[in-house]
């Protein structure tokens, strides 16, 4: 019984931990591919987990427990697409999960029977049946709210700390408690305190990027206020000069005849252009008639004349659009403040294209609609493309921005979470020149 509690808990172990890996994270390849790849490593390492044992080695060393742990580690880089040091820290955290739950499981059956006996061995496997079972039921409920939360900013920087931290604890957990045979309770203790104080790293970086998160979103509406209170003091100055213009327009008016009637057309002609100047001068831009999007639409105009971009607008959201202008502004601002930002780096060549559509539009190009052939349902296209220097840095499928100011690239993150709740697709390609973001809306 004692060979067969040798082979079957690390199976429960391996099996466990493969569900979780694959429930919780992405896999770059299809299912079948990763579950057969698990399948290959996992029969190797019981292939030499049974030689072992028949040879007699009952107590499996260290090195051969490292060996057949680490065995999993190129799977969990190459098969997953959370970037490099966030799937080292998912498979450690793993780990040291599995491996409490394992010790766990001894340490309960050794309460009811010291091990030694047949039955013993019996009722270790059974009471590790029920552990594993329990944990794979919580992470049914939780596990993919926890993987994302966790996962959801940091930049590699922040990310090699915990990677770090969990394969410490792992080691701590794996390979302390053992020392402590004797003593049952200082074993447990060891146990209990490793994992606590994992428990309370994964809350601390869950409650960081919470932080970071309303962070954002506070600085982001005190922005857009911010953009309206500006535009709005505009159009009153706009207001207050044209009052003026048509307070004295009879006397301009007035001018302008005595010119022509004394036939000093030239003269004329000039005085009614600089007129016509005072005017345009005047009026601001008037992209669509949504206020509120016209208003942040003419921040990054009045941005772009700033920094010598050219930017080309068409917009026309239909009436009875149904996603708020607050989620529009999260969306069309995130985007516009990349675009400018990745211009700026442009010695020349600076151009923003802004299209906010209807798809039924005649004018949408091809290259939109090609984008949007599988969609279903959609009423609005937006598209931001924008000249780069060609330097894109992705982690995994995920882009990062390089701006120092930059939360860990919350902004795209609270784009994809808009178009999440309202979207139907999000879509982002790129060449040597031009960098094109897509969003489709229901």
């Amino acid at each position: 019984m004692k060979e067969i509690a040798l082979v079957i808990v690390p199976f429960f172990s391996v099996l466990t931990s493969v569900f979780v890996l694959m429930f919780c994270l992405t896999p770059k390849k299809s299912l079948l591919f990763v579950i057969n790849s698990f399948a290959i490593i996992t029969l190797i390492s019981g292939f030499i987990n049974i030689l072992l044992i028949l040879n007699g080695y009952f107590e499996l060393n260290e090195k051969i427990k490292i060996f057949q742990s680490f065995l999993y580690l190129p799977l969990i880089i190459l098969l997953f697409k959370e970037m490099l040091f966030q799937r080292l820290f998912a498979f450690f955290m793993l780990m040291t999960i599995i491996s409490f739950l394992r010790l766990l499981g001894i340490a309960l059956a050794d309460l009811f029977i010291p091990l030694g006996e047949n039955v013993s061995y019996l009722m270790l496997i059974v009471i590790t049946f029920i552990i594993y079972f329990i944990y794979i039921i919580l992470v049914l409920k939780f596990g993919r709210k926890l993987f994302k939360k966790v996962f959801a900013y940091g930049h590699a920087k922040e990310w090699i700390l915990y990677f770090l931290t969990a394969a410490a604890s792992w080691f701590i957990i794996e390979y302390l408690p053992p020392l402590f045979k004797s003593n049952l309770k200082m074993a447990l203790a060891v146990m209990f305190f490793v994992m606590w104080s994992f428990i309370i790293l994964i809350f601390a970086i869950i409650n960081t990027h919470e932080r970071m998160k309303q962070k954002y979103a506070a600085d982001f509406s005190r922005d857009i206020i911010a953009t309206g209170r500006d535009h709005y003091q505009k159009i009153n100055e706009q207001f207050d000069a044209l009052r003026i213009l048509r307070h004295d327009y009879k006397f301009h008016l007035k001018t302008a005849l005595d010119m022509l009637q004394s036939g000093d057309l030239e003269k004329s002609r000039e005085y009614l252009n600089g007129l016509q100047e005072q005017f345009e001068d005047k009026e601001l831009p008037n992209f669509c008639s949504n206020v509120v999007i016209n208003s942040l639409v003419s921040y990054y105009a009045r941005k772009c004349i700033g920094f010598n971009i050219e930017f080309n607008v068409t917009i026309k959201i239909p009436q009875d659009f149904i996603v708020p202008n607050y989620e529009m502004c999260i969306v069309l601002g995130n985007l516009l403040e990349n675009a400018v930002e990745a211009c700026r780096k442009l010695e020349s060549n600076r151009m923003i294209k802004l299209v906010l559509k209807p798809m039924n539009e005649p004018s949408v190009s091809t290259q939109l609609r090609t984008e949007s052939m599988e969609a279903s349902g959609v009423q609005l296209i937006l598209m931001v493309r924008n000249t780069f220097d060609g330097s894109v840095v992705q982690e995994g499928e995920k882009f990062i921005s390089t701006k120092k100011d930059d939360n860990c690239g919350i902004g795209l993150d609270s784009v994809m979470a808009v178009v999440d709740r309202f979207g139907e697709m999000f879509r982002i390609n790129f060449d040597k020149e031009f960098f094109n973001v897509f969003v489709l809306w229901k």
